[in-house]
């Protein structure tokens, strides 16, 4: 029933499986398909995400059966109609926090915990490694579903229905830790390698405008005050550094060292 191959990703490689579903294949040594299949089952039925149909072994890989979702992705739509840059952040905070509302405790790995050992792998002076950590312990844990690796390129748009898509890092914990990362996705994520100058320039002016309209839909519409995001940043861009993108490392390093000093720490 394998078709085509649509895409491919740091884990996972995606291939048409019939008409109206999609096999996304892990690489052996991945785990990711266990968040991932945990995260779609508990969001089944919300509008929010692929449908999980089936979980497969091909030639020892372990596959994940999912709907087959129609749309743009989010990222492509605000480069060719940048007009619409508000109306999009709006959308995106408003499927974040949809997904905010779905509890998952027991069932995903702890944010918490996740954090802890990739800051942990980090590659960062021991200074800041210790700030960051004491900050995580200073931190709350929680009980809803959390992305992961929430942003407009894992967003695909159909009128005006959002599902997201890549669940690989799906955890447990607070709304606003995952809100965070968002944050610093669209704050201070690097464009991809090779992309022109003047298209970094044009990029760095919209995605302010982006993220400023996130920020504010995404607080507007909690049904809670939020609490301690700076906080949830300074551990968040920590765990970056994890990731291992040397051309965000002077960024991320320079905003960790001012976080640390203006703590006094």
């Amino acid at each position: 029933m394998i078709g085509a191959k649509l895409g491919a990703g740091r884990e996972a490689d995606v291939y048409a499986w019939g008409d109206d579903a999609v096999v996304k294949l892990y690489r052996p040594g991945f785990g990711g398909h266990r968040a991932e299949g945990v995260a779609l089952a508990k969001l089944d039925g919300q509008g929010l995400a692929p449908r999980l149909i089936d979980v497969v072994d091909r030639d020892g890989r372990t596959g994940l059966v999912l709907e087959r979702l129609g749309g743009s992705d989010m990222l492509v739509l605000l480069q060719r109609q940048p007009w619409r840059v508000l109306g999009l952040a709006r959308a995106l905070a408003k499927a974040h926090l949809a997904i905010h509302a779905v509890r998952a405790q027991g069932s995903l790995p702890d944010l918490r915990q996740v954090l802890a050992a990739r800051i942990e792998d980090a590659a960062m002076p021991a200074q800041l490694r210790d700030f960051a950590l004491r900050v995580l312990n200073g931190l709350p844990d929680g009980d809803r579903v959390c992305h992961g690796d929430y942003h407009p390129g894992n967003a695909l748009v159909a009128a005006d229905r959002v599902n997201i898509i890549d669940w690989v890092g799906a955890t447990c914990g607070v709304p606003e830790a995952d809100h965070a990362r968002t944050l610093l996705l669209l704050r201070w994520a690097d464009p991809l390698p090779g992309t022109p100058l003047f298209l970094r320039a044009l990029m760095a002016t919209g995605r302010s405008v982006f993220a400023h309209g996130y920020a504010r839909a995404y607080a507007g519409g909690s049904p809670v005050p939020l609490r301690q995001v700076a906080s949830w940043l300074v551990v968040h861009t920590a765990a970056r550094l994890s990731e291992g993108i040397d051309i965000e490392q002077p960024t991320l390093i320079g905003l960790l060292d001012r976080a640390r000093r203006q703590a006094g720490r």
